[in-house]
């Protein structure tokens, strides 16, 4: 490889790029030129760009983007690069991975390939696996920052895992040293950067190696930087915004994916279908403006808003329609209709459950969108290129209406010839025919089998019913198996989505099956969401008495929760997320259980030896077949596998079928479809410093994780009065073995973690005195350095401790001080007895009946202090209760563990009501496998609805009006809103 112009170098590069698409070169590499960076652009196929380079336009040694002005005016823009390359070539190859010794300035690699090549085993990521293992043998020092531009949520934490897959590691490492070094310089030296992208680009006609795109949106490229390490220039580069608090890039996600990209792919499959060959055909057409105007009011704006200011999504929405309607400027209908399954998934199915979760249905318009995806997914005569997934369409007939003056682009259409729309897909809007694919192309079978199935009925009178059943039959599978659309309370919304795929297969043109759609939205007035609700009389009317159980059990299903401890971890955190049914079916509650039963020649020391398959192969075979699943464990798992669409492989107790389906899904995906399942808006984490299978997932370098998951710090070695665990601890990170070494050692920690409060369980023997009992308390050190040294006995001395402090004392001189210097709460779970059995490991811990007055002495001696507690006996509720009517400073949460069963939890959360009002938090999971959100939230939000409903009902008998405003706010409260006012006092 050479470069392009005399006099420059390649050392000269800090950015290279994988891919030449025209968006990349349209944003990415005008962004990087900005921020003052030279790059190196690589073809990841064929060689037209290097070609073009290489060629006649060598001597500028850069490449021309048009921009379309609203006007109409075309600015052309150059673009320097240092050199270009293709991997289409074995020689290509080879300069590729050379590449990394020559660039001692490299810090960025944008991955600019298509959404299929995001994906494991794939070219480009095998590409990209082995040029940072060039990196990695070059010694770079980065940091590297790894830049994509799709727009695929979390993008960044999936590149990584997609470049780390072991085959392809193992692959390229001559040792297993290697392979563990190189693993570690990824996690030390590059950053995998999650981004969204957004701008209109297409080709310069006539020649499709020129970008054309719209004028630079202000978010053009969005790049979460949760460490610092991008280049500080980037971010005065026009059109980039930096993101560097995490959550913030799943709201942009949020807003770009279901508010911009869902209208746009719900309208370009029934413009393609009516011929209608690019985009700019909305403007002025009598039914798609209209129809994606009630698109986002009905559903879009109500769902995405839940969380995201109703403005920013407006703002959002507004800006896009202008965008549309760009009178110079259209993207091919059929281009943008490419990868529908992919993109139901991402762009509409997020509002579609949403809505069906919050408030019953999405609307007509959302059916309507998904029926026409089906419909342009359906395979029509014959299919000469099915061994390819290449599939051949046909387009609605001709519509009657004529081109007119005013509006020649409404019934625009080609001259009959057949054209390319992208790589080896073509399309004849004459002829009314198309080209396909779609990922490995199940839906289009699925679709064109059911076809086949449909015609053998016939279209007769007597054969019509039967045809209809056999199609709707085929859109439940395909929503069931493509969108998990398959409860109980999705099925309206499927049926209306087949009945609008039957009528279009059947014959009828998209428009005149969404012509109705519109003019009933139309008959509405189009009034805003927002105002909408404000008139809404059914939010502030008083409830009659019969309605007031049904109303609590709506509610109570359409509030996101929050849940406030929880033992999960996300995807980004390895080995430490436990999940799918193995993990399930070998939690600890099962697995006491299974030993209550278990012969005696199976010896607790001899199961946990074996591996964890076989221990859920006993377990299933004792708890599910053998006995009823009548435990409150047990039926958590069939609640769990029920929701997840896992019916038909309960029905036949087929474990092996259910762990095909678990090992199918991908970490991420699924990690979000449990949360939206569960109705969780977050959940907080259990972090453990003292264990170092857990600091490693925060030092040296913190691993990122979605605004799902909050962190909380743990010191059970503190209340323990484990100073062996502390002392080891805080001599292996060069703290002194003092109560201040301690003391920094947390606000360190907490520095790294953010968490939302200090906790620990308490040990069974844990007593507590007050300031006085336990030699008073000591003050933090406001300078915050490690050094200092004091003596036990002298409360903050001046000598080295030489005696194992005890945990009350250690909550006094170390936690509490901690706490109140950084106003963080001290979050308390006490009651639990561990080790009751130790031969069942953590399947063996117990509780005992904690002393309710230690508490009480802690909310008396530390008013300043918040804390959060909940008790593990039942026999200490009723007293903790009255305790937290007493404190300000006193929240209780949740029924903990063994009080985590539907009995004692009415029992609870009753006596809370009477005593409390809604000033407590009803429930948290203490979940530790993900799926358990899924039946723990399910299962509660019934009893506790009952329970809510119950008082309700006596509130009402005395003459006092309720509405279902007031119902939501209370059970908002209840779920999360209350332990978030805690928060904020």
């Amino acid at each position: 490889m050479e470069p392009l112009t005399r006099g420059s170098s390649l050392a000269e590069a800090s950015c290279v790029c994988l891919g030449s698409g025209r968006f990349l070169r349209a944003v990415l590499v005008p962004a990087v030129e900005a921020a003052g960076l030279k790059s190196i652009v690589f073809q990841t196929r064929g060689d037209s760009f290097p070609s073009m380079m290489y060629g006649p336009r060598r001597s500028k040694g850069s490449y021309e983007v048009d921009t379309v002005e609203f006007d109409g005016r075309t600015l052309t823009t150059t673009h320097p690069i240092i050199a270009a390359g293709t991997l289409g070539t074995a020689e290509g190859q080879k300069a590729w991975v050379a590449l990394p010794a020559q660039l001692p300035h490299l810090r960025v690699i944008g991955v600019g390939v298509t959404e299929a090549g995001l994906a494991p085993g794939t070219a480009a990521m095998k590409d990209l696996c082995q040029f940072l293992y060039a990196c990695f043998k070059a010694d770079i020092q980065g940091p590297l920052s790894i830049i994509n531009t799709d727009n695929v949520p979390g993008n960044g934490p999936k590149i990584r895992s997609f470049v780390t897959e072991p085959t392809q590691v193992t692959a390229l490492s001559e040792t297993s040293k290697e392979m563990e070094d190189f693993l570690s310089f990824l996690d030390n030296k590059v950053v995998f950067h999650s981004t969204m992208v957004d701008r209109i680009t297409s080709q310069r006609v006539g020649d499709g190696d020129v970008p054309r795109a719209e004028p630079l949106p202000t978010k053009a490229l969005v790049i979460e930087d949760l460490g610092n390490v991008l280049p500080a220039t980037l971010e005065e580069a026009p059109g980039v915004v930096i993101r560097r608090t995490a959550g913030e890039i799943e709201i942009d996600h949020s807003l770009k994916l279901r508010v911009a990209n869902a209208t746009h792919t719900a309208m370009v499959y029934c413009m393609a279908l009516s011929r209608m060959p690019d985009t700019s055909a909305c403007i002025g057409h009598p039914l798609i403006l209209p129809y994606i105007q009630a698109l986002y009011e009905q559903d879009i704006v109500r769902m995405t808003s839940m969380g995201i200011p109703h403005a920013e999504v407006q703002s959002v929405y507004d800006d896009w329609v202008r965008r549309l309607q760009h009178p110079q400027f259209g993207l091919g209908c059929l281009f943008v209709s490419q990868n529908a399954s992919q993109k139901l998934g991402l762009r509409l199915l997020p509002t579609i459950r949403e809505s069906i979760d919050a408030v019953g249905l999405p609307g007509p318009a959302f059916a309507f969108a998904v029926a026409a995806m089906l419909r342009f997914l359906t395979p029509c005569g014959p299919q000469p290129r099915l061994a390819q997934n290449v599939f051949t369409g046909r387009m609605d007939p001709k519509p009657q209406a004529q081109p007119t003056e005013d509006n020649p682009k409404r019934a625009k259409h080609s001259n009959g010839t057949e054209i390319v729309y992208a790589g080896d897909l073509t399309a004849d809007f004459e002829a009314g025919t198309y080209s396909f694919r779609d990922g490995e192309g199940t839906v289009p079978r699925l679709l064109h089998a059911a076809q086949a199935a449909a015609g053998a009925v016939g279209l007769a009178d007597e054969g019509k019913a039967g045809r209809i059943a056999v199609l709707h039959s085929a859109v439940s599978k395909i929503l069931s198996l493509q969108a998990g659309l398959d409860s109980v309370a999705a099925t309206p919304f499927v049926s209306l989505v087949a009945a609008y795929y039957v009528k279009m297969v059947d014959g009828a043109p998209c428009m005149q099956v969404l012509r109705p759609i519109v003019e009933e939205a139309i008959s509405m007035k189009n009034i805003p969401v927002s105002a909408r609700e404000d008139m809404d009389t059914e939010l502030t009317r008083p409830l009659r008495l019969g309605e007031i159980a049904r109303v609590v059990r709506d509610e109570m299903e359409r509030v996101q929760v929050v849940d406030l401890h929880t033992h999960l971890f996300p995807p980004s955190h390895g080995e430490l997320m436990l999940w799918g049914i193995d993990d399930l079916l070998t939690y600890h509650y099962l697995i006491a259980e299974y030993f209550q039963t278990a012969p005696r020649a199976v010896a607790p020391a001899s199961f946990f030896a074996l591996p964890k398959a076989f221990q859920a192969d006993m377990i299933w075979a004792a708890l599910f077949v053998q006995r009823s699943p009548l435990s409150e464990a047990c039926k958590g798992v069939l609640t769990t596998l029920e929701k997840l669409g896992l019916r038909q492989e309960l029905r036949a107790r087929d474990l092996s079928g259910i762990r095909r389906w678990f090992a199918e899904q991908d970490p991420d995906a699924y990690c979000e479809k449990v949360f939206s399942l569960a109705g969780v808006k977050y959940c907080v984490m259990t972090n453990i410093p003292f264990d170092p299978t857990e600091a490693k997932h925060w030092r040296p370098a913190k691993k990122s994780y979605t605004r799902r998951f909050r962190s909380a710090l743990r010191v059970d070695p503190l209340l323990k009065g484990d100073w062996e665990t502390v002392s080891a601890c805080l001599t292996a990170a060069n703290y002194p073995q003092t109560l201040e070494g301690a003391r920094q050692y947390l606000r360190d920690w907490a520095e790294t973690m953010q968490p939302e409060y200090l906790m620990a369980s308490t040990p069974h023997d844990f007593q507590y005195a007050g300031k006085k009992g336990n030699g008073g308390s000591c003050q933090s050190s406001k300078d915050g350095k490690k050094g200092g040294q004091e003596d036990m006995g002298q409360g903050c001395g001046v000598t080295m401790i030489d005696k194992s402090p005890k945990g009350a004392e250690l909550l006094e001189k170390v936690l509490i001080p901690v706490a109140e210097e950084l106003s963080l709460p001290i979050a308390m779970k006490l009651g639990a007895h561990r080790a009751v059995n130790p031969s069942l490991g953590t399947a063996g811990d117990g509780l005992v009946a904690a002393d309710v007055g230690d508490l009480r002495r802690l909310c008396t001696a530390h008013p300043q202090v918040k804390f959060l507690a909940t008790f593990l006996a039942r026999v200490s509720q009723h007293e903790a209760a009255v305790l937290a009517n007493k404190f300000p400073n006193l929240h209780l949460y949740g029924c903990w563990w063994y009080c985590n069963n539907p009995s004692i939890i009415r029992e609870i959360t009753a006596m809370r009501l009477e005593i409390l009002g809604t000033g407590f938090t009803a429930q948290h999971s203490d979940a530790r496998v993900l799926d358990q959100l899924i039946y723990k939230w399910s299962h509660s939000r019934r009893v506790i609805g009952e329970v809510l409903a119950g008082e309700y009902v006596s509130l009402a008998q005395t003459g006092w009006k309720l509405t279902r405003e007031e119902v939501r706010r209370d059970v908002e409260r209840l779920l999360g809103g209350a332990y978030e006012e805690f928060m904020q006092k």
